[in-house]
């Protein structure tokens, strides 16, 4: 019997080890999220009208006190918002706009007391405090965190209200579930967080480019520097062309639904008296795995059964030589297949399903009249979708 050979990529994860140095008793870590998903109400953001994602995580150690920590970012444009372009809508039954450019925007999410404590939100573009004010700002808690998120919010004044309201002109509730989103311009920030030297200084220390005049940059997974760091994950991309330019609005992207079919035994022997007259004989066990199907769902697919060779019937072959063959019938399950026409293999299910292939019908009278010895015979299966 033919029997479906399936291969598997295997990838091998290296995991390499970098080692970090400490710069003034401080270093940070960043987590960044991936895969991504948009979702209503992210996160920290409790408000139903709040459209977004947290992007990644910060955390910083600190043996010492920080003063003023202050967020630089690049790759957001000055007005402080960036682009998706996706499907939505006014209200709960209008019409969808497939092509709305929707505003979004990057907000820091910070928790000088830890997490559960007092939340900060900041709208972050070049040069933003992590706290509420651009000065006299102390963190003594450590671990620092602080949250990266693309929301449909706005805020400039570093306000505790994380059941912040959606005000860049949509709504949670009318973005589409289960649709990309993808980002109108390339969308590739980058950061670094710096902290000052003196309690009573403020983010002027830190310039446009080049290192800060009274203040150091935070050391982010070992890295130094100004915009070192990837806000999102290059795999995190969930939608878009090439799968790198938006993210996907729903628990996860639904992957094709496709069939991978084989035969239990690649090939199997029996006695023909087994299958004389009415008797059958089961000589196999086909099976037909349905991948990425939903649970609950039903599905189907045309089987179509046939043999090598010129002939265009059911026949067991002389294994040597080239005398007359001997007609079998083909049962599968409790049906008859007719050669060559397709039969509808119904009510499949998103695992493994299993039927079985049985031969019979063979007259013995015919079997009788052949050359003694091997008989054989190759059965083909076709497999097409049941449009």
């Amino acid at each position: 019997m033919d029997r479906m050979v399936r291969f598997r990529r295997i990838t091998l994860l290296l995991l390499i080890a970098c080692s970090c140095f400490v710069l003034l008793g401080v270093a940070a870590s960043y987590a960044a999220e991936s895969p991504i998903y948009l979702q209503k109400s992210p996160g920290t953001f409790t408000h139903p009208s709040i459209f977004g994602a947290k992007l990644g995580r910060l955390t910083i150690n600190s043996s010492t006190p920080m003063y003023n920590p202050t967020i630089l970012i690049t790759g957001v444009d000055s007005s402080y918002n960036v682009y998706l372009i996706g499907p939505l809508r006014w209200s709960e039954t209008g019409t969808w706009n497939y092509t709305k450019e929707i505003q979004m925007n990057v907000l820091a999410v910070s928790y000088p007391e830890g997490l559960g404590g007092t939340a900060f939100i900041r709208a972050i573009k070049d040069k933003q405090p992590l706290l509420g004010g651009w000065s006299n700002q102390e963190v003594t808690t450590t671990p620092f965190y602080v949250d990266i998120y693309l929301v449909n919010a706005n805020d400039y004044g570093g306000t505790t209200n994380t059941g912040l309201v959606s005000n860049l002109n949509s709504n949670g509730a009318f973005f589409k579930l289960d649709s990309p989103y993808t980002f109108k311009n390339l969308f590739n920030p980058h950061f670094t967080i710096g902290i000052t030297d003196a309690l009573d200084q403020g983010p002027y220390v830190f310039p446009e480019a080049g290192a800060p005049t009274q203040g150091q940059f935070i050391p982010i997974d070992g890295v130094v520097g100004q915009g070192t760091t990837p806000v999102v994950d290059p795999n995190g991309y969930t939608s878009g062309e090439g799968g790198n330019d938006g993210f996907w609005y729903g628990d996860q992207v639904p992957q094709p639904v496709s069939y991978l079919f084989s035969f239990l035994e690649n090939s199997v022997s029996f006695d023909l008296s087994a299958a004389y007259g009415n008797k059958k004989k089961e000589i196999n066990t086909a099976r037909m795995e349905v991948v990425n199907g939903v649970v609950g769902g039903e599905y189907a697919q045309k089987v179509t059964f046939s043999t090598t060779g010129t002939t265009n019937s059911f026949q067991l072959k002389p294994v040597i030589g080239d005398g007359f063959g001997i007609d079998f019938t083909l049962y599968f399950g409790s049906g008859q297949v007719l050669y060559g026409t397709p039969i509808l293999w119904d009510e499949l299910t998103p695992a493994m399903n299993t039927r079985s292939l049985s031969i019979g019908n063979i007259d013995e009278s015919q079997v009788l009249e052949r050359v003694g010895g091997g008989y054989q015979v190759t059965i083909c299966i076709t497999i097409t979708n049941n449009d």
